[in-house]
């Protein structure tokens, strides 16, 4: 899409949500809109980052932001193409693309996702930290292979990895194995039959704690925010986080009703938290999240967050 006109009848296909008034244009069309978490193929996600970049352009985004699942290697592909500015920002095509990613932590038997934002991806002992969770994805994609075989569901590990596309190979990637071969008709099924936990061919690998991914976070110069707490709902953790330096919540976002935005606002007010959102998108034929442009926040919130992480 090129004109306006086209980017204003996709736009108000959406569910737009902001935080920020003033905001509206009087087509009832987000202005200055971003969406701030978004999946590519460099984890579940089902476009490259490069499509993630085009599809946000032609929806006249203002920012995104990628945060794939223990890995920034989507976003680095970007950065090689087009070098970074400041707080590691790509810009192109009127877009800015801000350093993300999602780390999939567990607290107790939950699991509970902290996003990092403005990250720096070459920070060392960041890097090795990411490392470490890519091998200990690799090594559950063999358990789980290996039961699935013991199921009488063979798959290959070379066609899971094939999947994947990058370093963070995960229960999604075997999951669509499964449904290449026939065991399952979809990613859902899956889950609910034999990749869930608890079911047959679950396994278990080593996660962050939600405090060790918000150190790890802020040590390589980051935003630390609760992903979704909805999904998780432990509301009751907010304090605890809030003392291993959590900074933000992500108040708009696919699984969140208007109420549960209500709630999760004032408890970013209340608590003295920046607020965020995003699609969770991963794909136009994903069942995960929302369409890309659907969730966000406004572009003078972002600005809330670049003047954050610049202050440290």
């Amino acid at each position: 899409m090129s004109s306006n006109q086209d980017q204003s009848q996709l736009r108000n296909k959406l569910h737009v949500t902001s935080p920020a008034e003033g905001t509206f244009s009087r087509g009832g069309l987000l202005l200055d809109f971003c969406d701030l978490h978004v999946h590519t193929t460099a984890s579940d996600g089902h476009l490259a980052p490069g499509e993630v970049v085009q599809q946000s352009v032609e929806l006249g985004l203002k920012a995104v932001s990628i945060c794939d699942h223990d890995t920034m290697s989507g976003y680095l592909q970007l950065a090689r193409m087009y070098p970074p500015g400041e707080l590691g920002i790509v810009r192109l095509k009127g877009l800015e693309v801000i350093p993300g990613i999602e780390i999939n932590s567990k607290w107790e038997q939950r699991e509970l996702h902290i996003l990092g934002y403005f990250v720096d991806p070459l920070n060392e002992t960041f890097s090795r930290l990411l490392a470490s969770l890519a091998e200990s994805r690799l090594q559950r994609v063999h358990a789980v292979v290996e039961r699935l075989a013991s199921l009488g569901m063979p798959v290959q590990v070379s066609r899971v990895l094939e999947l994947s596309q990058g370093d963070s190979v995960g229960r999604p990637h075997v999951a669509q194995a499964m449904m290449e071969k026939g065991y399952v008709s979809s990613t859902k099924q899956a889950f609910k039959l034999y990749l869930g936990i608890g079911k047959p061919a679950y396994v278990d690998r080593h996660h962050l704690s939600p405090a060790q991914s918000i150190k790890a976070i802020r040590a390589a110069g980051g935003i630390a925010v609760w992903a979704h707490p909805g999904i998780t709902d432990a509301d009751w953790l907010v304090h605890e986080l809030m003392e291993h330096g959590l900074q933000g919540i992500e108040v708009y976002h696919s699984e969140h009703d208007e109420q549960e935005q209500q709630k999760y606002l004032n408890m970013a007010r209340e608590n003295g938290l920046v607020v965020t959102g995003g699609s969770d998108f991963h794909g136009p034929s994903s069942s995960e999240g929302a369409p890309m442009g659907s969730f966000g926040i406004s572009y003078q919130t972002l600005e809330t967050l670049k003047r954050l992480v610049a202050a440290y």
